[in-house]
């Protein structure tokens, strides 16, 4: 009887668990490698827990867990893997760099190629019958990148998705983040992603930096939000709430940031730091040519990766000798990670040139002593996990705010691109590669990983807790639902200003009064006299 009294607790409790798995939908539509990456590990650790998990993307992942189904955007779009040109990076504008106007006109350039991106995606997604099939279904809650588009949020409601939406982003807040749940992005202290100065600024980089914020959230409200909302409307010949309206029902916002790296900026309970997550902790085997060429060297290893979206075979071959020259300056042997190699590493001199490097576990080898690499926000978080300095040598989006505020924190030192040369590049090298240097990088890595928790514990916590309460936590701040006049209280600075000419006219008003009174008085007493 007992016995049979605990295969029926037993049976009730994993039928609780099973009612209790949440089916969630991940939307993704972004080409980029490097942001699915960061995506991935919640996305499977959320199926082993049980959750039914639909997951729409460019990058299907390998060996699935249970409950986890992949719906695959592959074709409709070219990935984003090796296909920035470094040629592109030689010849600035010297006309530009003379009125100090180079960095705003780069910041500007970053942007514009994420709108043509979004709208193509967007126009294909709202008639691919994958998606369609997937948005007919019923889901708990919905994960959604914000990046640079919102055609998702727009589908989600055509197909009447009414449910919870959580934004997921790979770097700090864009600039249209901030609003749709009403967290301070004050441009006095809050740098733009793009920015090359940390939050400690001067006056023409505040000046710099509320132009850019300003900026950019008009320029992705007419170049994507309402481009995209005619795209969805045209296709459906029917009109849908404004994006950006639907933008403000996200409920929670995880950001792939920690400020021990990446600056102390305002939060908010539906705005939670989750950077880290990404990455995994088991070791993995590193092919046994890199590891024969790091045990062989008596003075350590420098890691050298410009990342995945970087092809590195597209630098010129004068720059490239400058680097191999820089290097081989070096008692440390380098792995350089570069697309044109033979299968197992091309060596040159203590330079060994390899396609393709298990990034995360180089750096934790005991042998690796440095990174050089381009401020990508995911190798900077291997860095410092690993406690590794760095020399970065940004490129793009948010890349130079990355290389400021390592250099900030006590990670590693900034190198321009433009700024390369072997001198410099050695000097930087040799910076890292100091003993106080070294010792500064384990500082801020013991710092940046003592948390309360793990950080992908910490992203599903916040998942589930959204699995669990939905709509009925309200997790924004009310200054999601002010206009621009009534967040920057220019209203009440209106009544105010409005107030004391008011009182001035009064004032003004009354002195007449008296005065006049005054002189009526005086008036009287000179005509007494005279009598």
């Amino acid at each position: 009887m007992r016995a049979l009294l605990t295969v029926f607790s037993l049976a009730a409790v994993l039928k609780l668990d099973d009612a209790n798995a949440a089916r969630v939908l991940g939307l993704f539509p972004h080409t980029g490698k490097s942001h699915q990456m960061v995506f991935d590990p919640l996305l499977r650790t959320l199926a082993e827990r049980g959750h039914h998990v639909t997951v729409v993307s460019f990058f299907p992942v390998k060996n699935p867990p249970e409950n986890y189904t992949d719906v695959s955007l592959e074709g409709i779009a070219g990935l984003g893997l090796e296909v920035i040109d470094l040629a592109m990076y030689e010849n600035g504008n010297v006309l530009l760099k003379m009125l100090g106007l180079d960095n705003i006109a780069r910041q500007l350039l970053d942007f514009e190629p994420l709108a043509e991106m979004a709208l193509d995606v967007c126009s294909k997604l709202v008639s691919f019958p994958p998606l369609v099939e997937v948005l007919r279904k019923d889901y708990d809650v919905i994960l959604v990148e914000n990046f640079n588009s919102d055609c998702m949020l727009g589908l989600s409601h055509v197909y009447g998705k009414k449910v919870p939406v959580i934004g997921l982003l790979t770097s700090s807040l864009m600039q249209w983040s901030a609003d749709r749940i009403g967290v301070n992005d004050n441009p006095a202290f809050v740098p733009v992603l793009s920015a090359h100065y940390t939050s400690r600024m001067n006056f023409y980089e505040r000046l710099e930096n509320t132009f850019l914020n300003v900026y950019f959230k008009v320029w992705f409200r007419y170049n994507i939000q309402l481009k995209e909302q005619e795209i969805i409307e045209r296709h459906f010949g029917r009109r849908i709430p404004d994006l950006r309206d639907l933008a403000k029902n996200t409920t929670l916002l995880l950001a792939n940031v920690f400020h021990s790296l990446n600056g102390v900026r305002p939060l908010i309970p539906g705005l939670v730091e989750v950077g880290g997550m990404h990455l995994n902790h088991k070791r993995s085997v590193i092919p046994p040519y890199i590891e024969r060429f790091m045990n062989e060297s008596d003075h350590g290893v420098v890691l050298l990766s410009f990342g995945s979206l970087i092809k590195t075979s597209t630098m010129p071959e004068y720059k490239e000798r400058m680097i191999i020259s820089a290097l081989s300056r070096l008692k440390q042997r380098v792995i350089w990670k570069f697309e044109e190699s033979e299968e197992e590493g091309t060596l040159e001199g203590n330079v060994m040139k390899v396609r393709w490097i298990p990034q995360y576990d180089l750096l934790r080898h005991k042998k690796v002593l440095a990174f050089i690499g381009h401020g990508g926000l995911l190798g900077m978080t291997e860095a410092i996990s690993a406690g590794k300095p760095m020399v970065v040598v940004p490129f793009f989006g948010d890349q130079p705010y990355n290389a400021a505020m390592a250099e900030e924190v006590g990670l590693g030192v900034q190198l321009p691109y433009e700024q390369l040369t072997e001198e410099s590049l050695l000097k930087a090298v040799q910076t890292v590669l100091s003993a106080e240097m070294r010792l500064s990088a384990r500082r801020v890595s013991k710092i940046w990983h003592d948390r309360e928790t793990k950080p992908l514990d910490t992203a599903v916590y916040w998942t589930e807790r959204v699995i669990r309460w939905g709509y009925h936590d309200k997790l924004y701040s009310a200054a999601r639902d002010l206009n621009f006049i009534e967040h920057n209280l220019l209203d009440v600075a209106a009544a105010f200003v409005l107030a004391i000419i008011v009182l001035v006219l009064i004032a003004k008003l009354l002195l007449t009064a008296v005065l006049k009174i005054f002189k009526a008085s005086i008036s009287g007493k000179d005509k007494e006299k005279l009598h």
